[in-house]
């Protein structure tokens, strides 16, 4: 009896044993592969009477990509629609924004976001239901947020932007450093990224499913 008592504790062991690792494995894959998403969608708010240009993801969203925005394009303020591949799950939307440096001619300008920058804290969305949050808008605080510089540390970054082609250099700096009532270059901050991060709830954590930065035209 003893034996037997034996043998049958060890067998109940390796059972749990085994489904413990199953779990485990469970978990896991459930944190490299949460629930997909089939689409992304922003509405934006109508302006002036006129519904402005949106945008929709082409096909399911991968972990990360990168939007260039056209002039015109809306996307703060917007409604930010969650098409998931499967139906229910607890989502949240987060937004940052990100400003850099750019040079101003008049209409030419020269957008320096490979330099410098200031990055706002991650902002939740405003949830309007399971799959539909209100995109925040960028204070005035997050707008003109820059580190400080230096006249020689604007050089270099001029000159690395333009991979030290004198011509190209000789006149932007020029044109910074003429006198303020004759100023042919202006710098200005702006937003040059907002980042948009979706994140499910799976076992008591938030796993970031995807996230998109969206690359607003700047010197405009």
């Amino acid at each position: 009896m003893t034996a037997s008592r034996a043998r049958l504790q060890w067998r109940g062991l390796i059972c749990l044993l085994g489904w413990a690792c199953a779990c485990a494995v469970l978990a896991a894959d459930i944190q490299a592969h949460p629930q997909a998403l089939d689409a992304l969608e922003v509405v934006p708010l109508p302006e002036g009477g006129d519904v402005r240009p949106g945008w929709r993801s082409d096909g399911p969203l991968p972990p990360a990509q990168t939007v260039a925005l056209e002039l015109g394009d809306a996307i703060e303020g917007g409604t930010l629609l969650l098409h998931p591949a499967r139906p229910g799950g607890t989502w949240r939307v987060q937004v940052q924004f990100e400003t850099s440096l750019s040079l101003g001619a008049g209409g030419p300008h020269l957008d320096l976001t490979e330099w410098k920058h200031c990055v706002s804290d991650w902002t939740s969305a405003e949830a309007l239901d399971a799959h539909a949050f209100v995109l925040p808008v960028a204070s005035p605080d997050d707008q003109a947020c820059f580190p400080e510089y230096t006249r020689d540390e604007l050089e270099a970054a001029v000159r690395a932007h333009l991979a030290d082609d004198p011509e190209k250099v000789a006149r932007w700096l020029d044109g910074l450093d003429a006198p303020p009532e004759q100023a042919e270059v202006v710098p200005a901050v702006g937003i040059s990224a907002i980042r948009v991060r979706v994140e499910i709830l799976q076992a008591g954590r938030w796993v970031e499913v995807t996230r998109v930065t969206f690359e607003p035209p700047m010197g405009c």
